[in-house]
């Protein structure tokens, strides 16, 4: 009966984590994208950068970071969440400004991505 209970508490959290990353992902992604995802067998992957694909620095000194795209913040803290931002994960880094400071929002690849997750699970 324990192991019963165990497992419906773990395929029921599992089902609700993944709902949550679904909803986040129609913020970038349509129904279809994501569908095609699941038949891809890729949705752990788009599951893991929910949480995993962004991180800030600040704009290196004396460095020209003019070319890349500006991102617009509303209020003052800085989503993680690439979603939050409708963006795109790709197959190369992307780098975006955030208007009104000196701060990069860095947006992981694909294959680092990959490569992160299969490395976490050792």
């Amino acid at each position: 009966m324990k192991h019963l209970l165990s497992f419906l508490f773990v395929c029921l959290s599992t089902s609700l984590f993944a709902q949550k990353n679904e909803a986040a992902l129609l913020k970038s992604y349509s129904k279809e994208e994501i569908a095609q995802f699941h038949q891809e067998q890729s949705m752990p992957l788009y599951d893991y950068a929910v949480d995993h694909a962004c991180y800030l620095i600040d704009a290196p000194q004396g460095k020209d970071i003019s070319q890349f795209p500006v991102l617009q913040v509303k209020g003052e803290t800085i989503s993680l969440n690439f979603t939050d931002h409708h963006l795109k994960l790709a197959d190369a880094t992307q780098y975006f400004r955030i208007e009104g400071s000196n701060r990069i929002l860095v947006l992981k690849s694909k294959n680092i991505l990959s490569l992160e997750m299969k490395n976490s699970k050792r």
